[in-house]
């Protein structure tokens, strides 16, 4: 193996040592505390190799961010796929990406935490970070518009008219990832996205248990009923 490769090997192995021990630090204290010297200290690399990989705070933020935003969307497009390959319908591809977020969440609460807690004090994320946290709305929008195109979303989507100022809230949307849809599609849309988010850090925080016997049974109830508020079919 020429030693360049095993070189750049050594230094992902070495970046995988930091980002996991960095999830450990900012899941217990935060990211606000969080240095990169800190963390190779804690595993035992000498701070100027692990400057090689990240070059500040900001820069490990990133990469756990990017980290958690593409398994979340990994798991979201694979519950898609897996209802679309049994042959399931608009609605059940719906389902299959939502039950794919709480599925990674409960594995992965750290990551969940990082994500969709607390935002980080003085962090400012990058254009990739957003591009990577769009898979996952991007799933469940490809379904709803592919069911528009079809002529198969259910009518009551189009009701009740939105006001000046939930026009304005679609606005940002509308012109961007969900471009092309019905703008009260779109505020619905928003609507179950908060809702899947809401319901994912219920079971991760472990809040569900005073609302449902059966957690999972509750989630997949919810999200079938989530997507036909969007307008999908049965």
């Amino acid at each position: 193996m020429p030693s360049e490769v095993r070189a750049e090997e050594k230094l992902n192995e070495t970046a995988d040592r930091i980002k996991r021990e960095a999830m450990l630090v900012a899941s217990r204290h935060g990211g606000d505390d969080l240095t990169v010297e800190d963390v190779a200290r804690r595993v035992d690399v000498d701070p100027a190799r692990a400057k090689e990989c990240f070059g500040s705070r900001d820069a490990l933020l990133t990469a756990l961010i990017l980290d958690a935003y593409h398994a979340m969307g990994d798991s979201a497009e694979k519950g898609a796929r897996q209802a679309e390959e049994s042959g399931g319908s608009h609605l059940e591809r719906w389902i299959g990406v939502c039950r794919g977020v709480r599925e990674w969440a409960v594995a992965n609460p750290r990551q969940f935490a990082l994500v969709w807690g607390p935002p980080l004090s003085g962090y400012d994320a990058p254009m990739e970070t957003m591009e990577a946290g769009g898979r996952t709305p991007v799933a469940l929008i490809a379904i709803v518009r592919e069911a528009v195109e079809e002529g198969v979303l259910q009518e009551h989507a189009l009701t009740p008219p939105l006001n000046e100022a939930m026009k304005r809230n679609v606005e940002i949307l509308s012109s961007s990832i969900s471009a092309g849809l019905p703008d009260i599609v779109i505020a619905r849309m928003n609507i179950a996205w908060t809702q899947l988010l809401g319901m994912s850090g219920f079971a991760v925080y472990g809040h569900i248990a005073g609302v449902a016997a059966d957690p999972v049974a509750f989630f997949e109830h919810a999200a079938a009923a989530m997507g036909e508020y969007v307008g999908l079919r049965h």
